[in-house]
C-alpha cells in the first residue's frame, strides 16, 4: 500500500471516527464540577449576609392576622409567546406552554410545556423558601393571597401579579411576578418582613423545581429522544465559564458563588435559566427525582425585629433561540452549545438564518449555504485533486522503486521522496485540503443538531422536519450513491485491496446517516453533488498545462 493511499485512507477513517464520537467526547469542556458542598447551616453568614432595613410597617405580632387562602386559586397570563398558569400555592408557576412550539409536529395543540409537575408535594417553579435555624418555614407550599387578575398582554405591554402570605408568628413574604409581551422573561421580586419580636436569620431561595428534564409521557419521550445529541441537565455560567451539573452524578446540594451570570436547567432545545438580581448571594443545585436537577438563587438574610429585606431575580423560560436569548441578556446565548468549533458554527448559523429570511425555507437555505461553503473551498479541492492526479501519474515509477528496494524500506522511502521532489509533488497535498474542511463540517454538524430553527422546520415532499431523520431514508441512500460516484471520479493510486476498503466507506457513512437529522444529510448530499461537478470540470480540462511526471530514474538494483 503506497504512502499517498495510506494518507488518504487515514484522513477518511479519522473523519468517520471523529463524526461517530463527536457528540459524546468533543463537547467544549467547562471547568471541573464544583465540589459537593455539605448541607449548609441556615445560620447567617457574615460575608454574604444581606442587611435588612426597617420595614416601616411595624406592628405588634399579636395584633397581626395571618394572611393565607383556604384553597388553590389560579391566574392565567397570556402573551404572544406563551400561556402561563400561576398558582397561589407558593405563588409560583403551575404551567408554562410555549405558543410557537409543539411537542408533536402533527398536533398543532400540543404546545411545548416547560413545567412538568410531580405531584402536589413538589415545589413549583419560582417558588420561594425561607430556611431559618428551625428549618423551612413552609412558604413553598403555602396558599398565598393573590392580588391580581388574568393578564392578556400584547407586544410592548407588561403586567404584574402580587402574592402575599403571613405566618401566625408574624413572618411575611410578598412575591411580585412581572410579565412582558415582548420576551420569555419573568421577573421575580421577593420581600421578606419580620414582624415578630425575635430576630431571624436564614437563607431565602428562589428555585426552579422540579427541573426541566422531560418525564416519561409520550411528548417528552419524543423530545428526550431528539436530545440524545445534546446536553440535558443543569449548567451555570460563572466568570465567563460554563460548568455542567449532571443529575446522575449530583448528590445532595451544591452552592456556587462568584461572578454568576445564570444557572439553568435545560434540554436540547429549551431552557429555564435563573439570573441573579439585587441581594442575591449565589446559586444552588440539588438532586431532584430521577435525573432531574433543581436549580435556584439564594440570599443569606439577617432580619432583626420589625425589619424587611428584598431580593430579586429573573427567569428566562423558553427556546434556545439566539435572538430571543440575547434580547433578554447576551450572556444567555452561552446556553446554546456549538461545540469546540463554535467560533465557526456561530457565523454559519447566522448565515443560515440570513438566507432563510429571504427564501422562507430552511431546506433551501441549507442548499444555498452548502453551495457558498463549497465555493469558498474550491481552491483547496483543486489543490487536492491536482496533487492526487500527479501522484497517480507517478504510480508506475513508485511501483518500480518498490520492486527495486523491496528489501530496504529506508532506501525505498528516500527514493520515493526524491521522486516527489523532482516532480514537485507534495505527498500531503491530497490530504491536507480535506483536513482543512473537517472543522467546518463538524461546526455545521453541531450547529444543525442543536439549532432550534430546524426543529419541526419543513423542507418539501416527505421531509417535514429537518431536525429529524428522513422517515423514508431516501436522502441517506442518495447521499451514499453520490459518495460512490465521487470515489469513482477521484484520481487515486491504490491497489485493489485498498479500492475495496474505500468502496466500503460509503456503505458505512450511509448506515451512519440513516439516523442523522435530514437537514445534515441534505447538506452532505449537496456537498457531494457539487464536488462531483467540480471533479468533472477538472477531469475534462482542469489539468491542461499541469506538468508531466519526470521520466523514470534508472539506477542499480540493490542486491
Amino acid at each position: 500500500m503506497d504512502d499517498q493511499g495510506k494518507r488518504l485512507l487515514l484522513a477518511l477513517v479519522i473523519s468517520l471516527a471523529f463524526l461517530f464520537v463527536y457528540q459524546n467526547f468533543l463537547m467544549p469542556p467547562g471547568p471541573p464540577p464544583a465540589e459537593e458542598a455539605a448541607e449548609e447551616s441556615p445560620a447567617p453568614q457574615p460575608l454574604d449576609t444581606q442587611t435588612a432595613e426597617p420595614s416601616g410597617e411595624a406592628a405588634p405580632a399579636a395584633t397581626l392576622e395571618p394572611i393565607a387562602e383556604e384553597a388553590e386559586r389560579l391566574i392565567t397570563v397570556r402573551t404572544p409567546r406563551y400561556v402561563a398558569t400561576l398558582s397561589n400555592r407558593g405563588g409560583a408557576i403551575r404551567s408554562f406552554a410555549l405558543e410557537q412550539y409543539r411537542e408533536d409536529i402533527k398536533d398543532p395543540e400540543s404546545h411545548v410545556q416547560m413545567v412538568r409537575t410531580v405531584g402536589e408535594e413538589r415545589a413549583l417553579p419560582l417558588s420561594a423558601e425561607f430556611t431559618a435555624a428551625g428549618g423551612p418555614l413552609g412558604f413553598a407550599g403555602a396558599l398565598f393571597r393573590p392580588d391580581g387578575r388574568d393578564l392578556d398582554l400584547a407586544e410592548g405591554q407588561t403586567g404584574q401579579v402580587v402574592y402575599r402570605y403571613r405566618t401566625p408568628e408574624g413572618l411575611e413574604m410578598v412575591k411580585t411576578l412581572t410579565f412582558s409581551g415582548d420576551d420569555y422573561r419573568v421577573q421575580a421580586s421577593v420581600r421578606v418582613l419580620n414582624r415578630s419580636g425575635d430576630p431571624l436569620g436564614g437563607r431565602l431561595t428562589i428555585a426552579w423545581a422540579p427541573g426541566l428534564e422531560p418525564t416519561a409521557d409520550a411528548g417528552a419521550s419524543r423530545r428526550s429522544k431528539a436530545s440524545r445529541y445534546g446536553y440535558m441537565g443543569a449548567m451555570y455560567l460563572d466568570g465567563g465559564k460554563t460548568t455542567k451539573i449532571k443529575g446522575a452524578k449530583l448528590e445532595g446540594s451544591q452552592s456556587f458563588e462568584g461572578q454568576l451570570s445564570w444557572v439553568a436547567s435545560m434540554d436540547m432545545y429549551f431552557v429555564a435559566a435563573l439570573m441573579p438580581g439585587d441581594g442575591i448571594s449565589g446559586a444552588m443545585a440539588r438532586k431532584g427525582s430521577g435525573d432531574r436537577v433543581e436549580v435556584g438563587l439564594y440570599s443569606q438574610l439577617r432580619l432583626p425585629p420589625d425589619s424587611a429585606a428584598t431580593v430579586s431575580g429573573s427567569a428566562y423560560i423558553g427556546p434556545k433561540d439566539m435572538a430571543e436569548l440575547k434580547k433578554v441578556d447576551p450572556a444567555l446565548a452561552r446556553t446554546i452549545e456549538l461545540g469546540i468549533f463554535g467560533f465557526i458554527a456561530k457565523p454559519l448559523l447566522d448565515l443560515l438564518n440570513f438566507f432563510h429570511r429571504y427564501v422562507g425555507n430552511y431546506g433551501v437555505a441549507i442548499i444555498i449555504l452548502s453551495t457558498l461553503i463549497k465555493i469558498v473551498f474550491i481552491p483547496f479541492s483543486t489543490i487536492s485533486h491536482r496533487s492526487m492526479k500527479k501522484t497517480q501519474k507517478l504510480q508506475p515509477q513508485i511501483n518500480q522503486l518498490k520492486d527495486r528496494y523491496k528489501k530496504d524500506r529506508e532506501k525505498l522511502n528516500q527514493e520515493i521522496m526524491k521522486l516527489y521532489q523532482e516532480n514537485k509533488v507534495n505527498p500531503m497535498g491530497g490530504c491536507l485540503p480535506i483536513l482543512v474542511q473537517i472543522p467546518v463540517f463538524f461546526a455545521l454538524y453541531r450547529a444543525r443538531l442543536g439549532a432550534i430553527e430546524l426543529r419541526h422546520a419543513p423542507f418539501y415532499f416527505w421531509i417535514q422536519d429537518l431536525s429529524a431523520k428522513d422517515p423514508l431514508f431516501i436522502t441517506p441512500v442518495i447521499m451514499g450513491a453520490t459518495m460512490v460516484l465521487q470515489q469513482k471520479m477521484t484520481p487515486t493510486a491504490v491497489d485493489p485491496r485498498q479500492e475495496k476498503i474505500m468502496m466500503f466507506l460509503p456503505v458505512v457513512f450511509t448506515a451512519l446517516f440513516l439516523s442523522f437529522p435530514s437537514g445534515l444529510v441534505i447538506y452532505w448530499t449537496v456537498n457531494n453533488v457539487l464536488t462531483i461537478a467540480h471533479q468533472y470540470f477538472l477531469n475534462k480540462g482542469g489539468e491542461k498545462g499541469a506538468p508531466e511526471a519526470a521520466e523514470p530514474r534508472k539506477g542499480k538494483k540493490k542486491r
